[in-house]
């Protein structure tokens, strides 16, 4: 037999059906589940053990440590995580990768159809949302394994093939190129769990052994890492971070164990000799010890590791960093007043922080750095977390006897959370707008930027004494604002008829800008209402509270 006997299309489309089969599955139970993976990690990972098992638990789900890597960088951007939760997380990520191994090796193929038909049917016939969410995941599964048993069907052949058995002989010998073979398969096609199912099968068909599979496994480890570092190119210094801390993790662990390469060998094949394990299982248990062992090793130096890791890639910048442990429920049946002080110093710090996104605003408007988007986008994030949970923390603070000031300061409180959300979006707007213009390789007049700048340095001058007015009710803060309210308005007024007039006198010539520049301005005077709301949140008597619910504009997120 010669390799163009071999049916190289179908083992093709196994593969892409086995990772379609992953991905389709991992999206149905992304969206089954809902918001309940980010809030599990978010929730449970106080410490780095938990991190590990909700790491595990969660790739076992979504069947893609990549997926979990993901979710937690979006945490860590956030500040509601650090970067010692986070490698708990990821080392969990890599045991939960053993469960798709562990599929494979249970050899449960033969009723991949029936997972198709039924996912195939219910996606037809249902209209209920969880239904088709369902039918997604049971589908998905079936793809998963018929694509796999396309793939084992004709890789079973391979072994026969002259050339391969000479392959295989060479690489008896040099083992540290079966690692790099399993890193190159893995960073071509994006799935460690992808590359191990081919192993397997090739092992099951006795086509490898099992000092040329064990290589291959390690070295998929390290080809896995390239999502996460793909996905950090250009991102922040949190996501760097965590993508090193991954790569960093996984090539050591596979150089550990080609180091002990022989007599983990052994072990695999004690266990081998007294079990009735199947060769795809065997392989399984192997890559399960691997992960476990390697965490377990790494697990004493965490934070040793981490400072290692903020030294090689430093930040310059100030880290957003939240600790909402404060917002403790047993302080509000116990003191509701000192919980309500507790949630007031959490709004201070959204404020901070919404300042702050306003101040990355101007910059990105200014520098069109992607830098100062990308930090304008991580700041609404932890804007938006911080609102959910300052207002449920509210929410149950109202549950108790509540005196006149405090409840005043309650509604104060929960109307202010809603201005500052409000803001945040506002900036991502403001955002999209100026990406819109920058994409077309156009830009503002000098006239426009100008009107611009002075609009926004008055929203975060207004934003910085509404805080303040806030936090104090210091009267002179509550004139400021509302006076600088006041010229704002009319600032945007001038600002439009300047504007009219450069149309008008061409002067003005892009047409996106033309199209988007009252809805800018419109923004900017928008966010000096909100401004203006916080700063008098203490003044508006309790029936007047009434959530504002619109949405800003087309942009709004």
């Amino acid at each position: 037999m010669t390799l163009a006997d071999i049916n190289w299309p179908l083992i093709l489309a196994g593969l892409g059906l086995f990772l379609f089969g992953i991905d389709y599955m991992g999206d149905g139970l992304k969206s089954y589940a809902g918001d309940k993976l980010k809030d599990i990690i978010d929730k449970y990972t106080s410490s780095p053990v938990k991190g590990i098992l909700i790491g595990a638990l969660v790739t076992c789900l979504i069947q893609s440590s990549s997926g979990t890597t993901a979710l937690t960088i979006g945490l860590i951007r956030s500040g509601l995580m650090n970067l010692n939760q986070a490698v708990g997380i990821i080392m969990g990520a890599n045991i939960g990768t053993v469960i798709t191994s562990v599929l494979v090796g249970l050899k449960i193929s033969k009723y991949a159809v029936y997972f198709i038909i039924i996912g195939a049917f219910v996606s037809m016939f249902s209209k209920n949302k969880k239904s088709k969410y369902l039918s997604q995941i049971i589908f998905g599964f079936g793809c998963l394994f018929y694509g796999l048993d396309l793939m084992g069907n004709n890789l079973s052949m391979i072994s026969e093939v002259p050339e391969f058995t000479q392959i295989t002989e060479f690489l008896m010998k040099s083992p540290w190129l079966g690692l790099l073979g399993g890193t190159i398969l893995t960073c071509a096609i994006q799935s460690s769990a992808a590359t191990i199912a081919i192993v397997q099968q090739m092992y099951g068909a006795g086509a490898i052994g099992l000092n040329i599979a064990l290589p291959f496994l390690f070295g998929s480890n390290i080809g896995t890492t390239i999502t996460a570092v793909l996905a950090s190119i250009g991102g922040s210094i949190p996501a760097k971070r965590a993508a090193f801390f991954h790569v960093l993790f996984n090539v050591i662990g596979s150089v550990l164990f080609m180091i002990v390469l022989s007599p983990f060998t052994m072990l695999i094949q004690y266990i081998n000799s007294v079990s009735t394990m199947s060769p795809e299982l065997q392989l399984a248990v192997a890559h399960g010890i691997f992960n476990i062992v390697t965490t377990i090793l790494f697990f004493p130096f965490i934070n040793k590791i981490v400072v290692i890791i903020k030294k090689i890639i430093p930040n310059h910048s100030k880290e957003l960093q939240m600790d909402l442990s404060e917002l403790d429920p047993h302080v509000v049946q116990l003191f509701p007043s000192h919980a309500l002080a507790i949630a007031k110093n959490k709004i201070l710090e959204m404020g901070a922080i919404t300042v702050e996104a306003c101040e990355n605003v101007k910059e990105y408007f200014i520098s069109k750095s992607s830098t100062a988007k990308e930090t304008v986008e991580e700041l609404e994030n932890a804007i938006n977390l911080l609102d959910k949970k300052i207002s449920e923390y509210l929410l149950l603070i109202s549950h108790e006897q509540l005196n006149d000031h405090d409840s005043k300061e309650y509604f104060a409180d929960m109307k202010s959370i809603k201005d500052l959300e409000r803001v945040g979006d506002l900036c991502i707007n403001l955002t999209q707008f100026f990406e819109a213009v920058y994409d077309e390789k156009d830009d503002f007049s000098s006239e426009a930027k100008d009107d611009i700048i002075a609009m926004i340095n008055m929203d975060i001058e207004m934003l910085n004494h509404a805080m303040v007015a806030f936090d104090k009710h210091d009267l002179d803060d509550i004139i400021y604002v509302d006076d600088h309210e006041s010229n704002l308005d009319y600032y945007n007024k001038k600002a439009k008829q300047r504007h009219i007039q450069r149309v008008t006198n061409k002067t003005e010539k892009s047409v996106i800008v033309n199209s988007t520049y009252v809805d800018i301005l419109s923004n900017l005077e928008r966010i000096g209402d909100h401004c203006q709301n916080i700063a008098e949140s203490y003044m508006l008597e309790e029936e007047n509270f009434k959530p504002d619910y619109e949405v800003d504009s087309a942009f709004n997120q």
